[in-house]
This record gives structure tokens, C-alpha cells and sequence, in this order.
């Protein structure tokens, strides 16, 4: 009886440190929300102005080529 006791007893306390885990992760996602909440209830208000980013130039490439994957060259066999 006292063995069945214990083993009850650890599996609570196994089942207690899921769950504290579990409620930091949930507590974390509702601290996003929030924030998610909030910045929408601005954008929503009549006032609310888009504020445009300004885009930085992109750096010159010494070399001259353009960013990307280069071109396929077929070879005539």
C-alpha cells in the first residue's frame, strides 16, 4: 500500500514540473498576444498614420556582379 502511495506521489510531482513548463511557455505566448493586441488596437484608432521605413541603399559590389545564382552555361557536346 505505502509503495503504491509513492509511486502516486512521483508521478504527481513528474505531472507538476509538465505543467509548470507548460504554463511558462503559456505565459509567455499571452505576453505576445498582449503586445499584439495592443499594437492592433492602435493601428485601429482614426488618428493612426502609416509611418513609411526609409529603405537603406543597397552596398555597391566591388566586383560589379548582381546578387543571385549564377547562370546555367550549356556545354556543346
Amino acid at each position: 500500500m505505502a509503495t503504491a502511495d509513492l509511486n502516486k506521489l512521483q508521478q504527481i510531482l513528474a505531472n507538476a514540473e509538465d505543467n509548470d513548463a507548460v504554463l511558462n511557455q503559456i505565459r509567455k505566448q499571452v505576453s505576445k498576444i498582449t503586445t499584439l493586441m495592443e499594437d492592433l488596437n492602435a493601428m485601429l484608432e482614426p488618428d493612426y498614420k502609416i509611418e513609411k521605413k526609409e529603405r537603406k541603399p543597397r552596398a555597391a559590389n566591388a566586383s560589379g556582379k548582381r546578387p543571385g545564382r549564377p547562370k546555367k552555361v550549356v556545354s556543346a557536346e
